[in-house]
């Protein structure tokens, strides 16, 4: 399989016509065509039927076009980074990141990194830190700011001076939003939204303890944005962190600490391969900060 075809293939899936991706591509429609008959012969597969509406993907064409759009991320990552000047600190730096206000402190990175080089920008992708590893580890995140950072024997970590506190959304005429916190023995007859990994693992599944299998999860999310909207029509009370929402978003909704205080401490992952001179540029800004910031906040047996 070629580049160009498995590009040709993608811009067909997304256009949703041959007419149409023929016009995008700068091609004719036979010889669209053709190439994609050919890849076709090539798998020995069908990838696609026409329809009145446009084009429908077989279940062939869905694998095909999950793989293709790897494949073309990929390829389109090595040729803007080989295609910089030697001894250029520029390009783009891709940076994945669960939702936690640790996003401040690698915000500020960024901020200063482009001040000092102008021909840095970034590229940020938002999810669960469960769903982002896959596509971190396979190489199109320079970094993965990992919500309850863990220890990756083959990969470089870096703990950033912020944890954050665990609580309850809760909608304001719900009994649990009275209490100063609520303990795991206050959530069993609770519907619960919780993140996608569930209530059973990392630091959440230890303070459930015991009772994590008797919690009523009614839905999962991967970005807490979401989950207010269901927390708001009554579907569930949400886990999350504190300080994620705006004091004029929560009208309607309390957060409530939980019982004993929980905590995540939240870090920046990358791999131990050498990283672009954009990416390595990023990367000592935000460990001069957080140097700064462990200097401002001493730990309290400081002296």
């Amino acid at each position: 399989m070629e580049l160009r075809t498995l590009r040709y293939f993608v811009t067909v899936v997304r256009e949703g016509s041959i007419t149409a991706a023929a016009k995008s591509l700068h091609v004719t429609q036979p010889t669209l065509s053709r190439q994609l008959a050919a890849l076709e012969d090539e798998l020995g597969h069908l990838l696609y039927q026409r329809n009145r509406k446009g084009i429908e993907l077989t279940e062939q064409g869905v694998i095909l076009r999950r793989y293709a759009e790897s494949i073309l991320a990929l390829a389109d990552k090595a040729e803007e980074e080989i295609a910089l000047p030697t001894h250029s600190i520029a390009g783009k730096v891709h940076i994945a990141a669960g939702e936690t206000q640790a996003m401040e402190l690698v915000a500020e990175a960024m901020k200063r990194t482009s001040a000092a080089y102008p021909g840095i920008t970034f590229e940020l992708y938002s999810g669960t830190s469960a769903d982002l590893m896959d596509n971190f580890v396979r190489g199109f995140y320079d970094f993965l700011l990992e919500c309850e950072l863990r220890s990756h024997v083959d990969m470089h970590t870096l703990r950033l001076p912020h944890t954050d506190t665990w609580g309850l959304l809760v909608r304001r005429d719900n009994p649990l939003a009275a209490k100063a916190a609520v303990m795991p023995e206050d959530l069993l007859d609770q519907p619960l939204i919780s993140s996608r990994q569930g209530v059973k693992v990392g630091v959440l599944g230890q303070w459930l303890g015991d009772l994590a299998d008797e919690m009523d999860v009614r839905a999962t999310y991967n970005l807490p944005l979401n989950a207010k909207f269901l927390v708001r029509q009554g579907i569930g009370s949400a886990f999350t962190y504190r300080g994620l929402f705006e004091a004029n978003e929560l009208n309607d909704l309390a957060f409530v600490p939980l019982s004993p205080t929980l905590e995540s401490t939240q870090g920046l992952v990358w791999r131990k391969t050498l990283p672009t001179r954009q990416a390595q540029a990023f990367l000592d800004t935000l460990k001069g900060l957080c140097a700064e910031r462990d200097f401002e906040n001493p730990p309290a047996d400081a002296s």
